[in-house]
């Protein structure tokens, strides 16, 4: 898939992720900010391939999936609230998409946070792509996940985990798609936030 993975990762961050940015409430930082879905587009993107499904729609479905988000709290509500965002931003950027797809979207981002059974395959990589931080951070609970690389990525080792995410960075630079720099900084404004955050919460 490397031609393919390296188109629709440029149509990712050169496209759909400034469409997002724009339409957002997420902070751009933070552990639910947009450094967050852009890391669950690469899995989504990864885990599509794996299951020889279309990227675009898991590309779209990830970039919305947080997109009602404003804190960094558990929530169930977001998902829901994401919706009618997620079908403005669908009919006014992506109108040539079949009812279906959208519809496929729609439910996958309303449903990422409490689906258990993935109805089809834009729900299964995004479900599956918003889960694996949890499962390297957490614990790995197989049957919450819908596709086999998925449990397979969610369940790898911590050095497995950090070999996955340096071939994914040296994908970026490679291909001319993110920079070391660009990578680096938001990984450290991301720890910045977040550790802002959790010194005002234990204060």
């Amino acid at each position: 898939m490397n031609k393919d993975k390296v188109y629709y990762a440029k149509l990712y961050f050169n496209q759909i992720l400034p469409q997002i940015a724009e339409i957002t409430n997420q902070s751009r930082y933070g552990y639910h900010g947009l450094s967050h879905t852009n890391q669950v587009a690469m899995f989504g993107l990864d885990l599509s391939d794996g299951i020889n499904t279309d990227p675009l729609p898991v590309l779209l479905a990830a970039g919305l999936h947080d997109c009602a988000r404003t804190n960094d709290a558990w929530c169930t509500e977001h998902g829901p609230r994401a919706v009618p965002i997620g079908r403005e931003f669908l009919a006014k950027n992506y109108a040539n998409l079949s009812t279906t797809t959208v519809q496929k979207i729609l439910y996958a981002i309303e449903h990422h946070t409490t689906g258990r059974h993935a109805p089809d395959t834009v729900s299964a990589c995004l479900w599956d792509a918003d889960r694996i931080r949890l499962s390297w951070e957490m614990e790995y609970l197989p049957h919450l996940f819908s596709t086999n690389i998925g449990r397979y990525i969610a369940g790898m080792t911590p050095p497995r985990q950090a070999q996955y995410i340096a071939a994914q960075d040296d994908f970026l630079i490679k291909n001319n798609i993110l920079t070391r720099a660009q990578i680096e900084f938001d990984r450290e404004q991301d720890r910045i936030q977040n550790t802002t955050v959790y010194s005002n919460k234990v204060r």
